[in-house]
C-alpha cells in the first residue's frame, strides 16, 4: 500500500512539472512576441484614432510593420504558438494592405478582415492558456498581448 501511495504522487507530480512546462513555454513565446504585438496594436490604433495621419506617412507606417512582420516570423517560438503566430503575421498583413490602399470601401473592409484575424489570435492565445486556469489563479497574460 506505501508503494502505491508513493507512485501515486510520483505520477502526480509528472504531471504538475509537465503542466508547468507548458505554461512556461507559452510564457517563454508571448515574451518574445509581446513587443511585436504591442506595436502592431499601437499602430492599428493610430489608425483607428488618426487615420488622415497615418495617410500622410503611409511609407513609414508600412516599413514598421514589415519590420514588426520580419521580427515575428524570425522569433524563434515553439510549436505551440505557431498558429497564433501565423494568425497575428496575417493580421499585420492585413493592415499594410488596408494602409496602402486607396479606395475606402476597400480600406474597411480590410480594417474589418483586421479585426476579425485579431479576435481569431486573441481566441487561439485563450484556447492555449485554457482561460478558466488563467482565471483562477489570476494569471493575467493578455494583458500586455489583447488589442483593446
Amino acid at each position: 500500500m506505501k508503494n502505491i501511495g508513493l507512485f501515486l504522487c510520483s505520477v502526480t507530480g509528472f504531471f504538475i512539472i509537465l503542466g508547468c512546462l507548458f505554461y512556461n513555454s507559452l510564457l517563454i513565446d508571448m515574451d518574445k512576441m509581446k513587443d511585436y504585438v504591442t506595436e502592431s496594436n499601437l499602430i492599428l490604433e493610430e489608425y483607428v484614432k488618426n487615420k488622415e495621419k497615418v495617410d500622410s506617412a503611409k511609407g513609414e507606417y508600412i516599413s514598421r510593420l514589415l519590420t514588426i512582420k520580419r521580427g515575428m516570423e524570425s522569433a524563434n517560438t515553439s510549436f505551440l504558438f505557431d498558429k497564433y503566430k501565423v494568425i497575428k503575421i496575417s493580421s499585420i498583413e492585413l493592415l499594410i494592405e488596408t494602409i496602402s490602399e486607396e479606395n475606402k470601401n476597400d480600406k474597411e473592409e480590410y480594417l474589418k478582415l483586421v479585426f476579425k484575424s485579431d479576435n481569431e489570435s486573441q481566441d487561439e492565445l485563450d484556447k492555449l492558456m485554457n482561460k478558466n486556469f488563467i482565471q483562477v489563479t489570476y494569471l493575467s497574460l493578455k494583458t500586455y498581448i489583447s488589442v483593446e
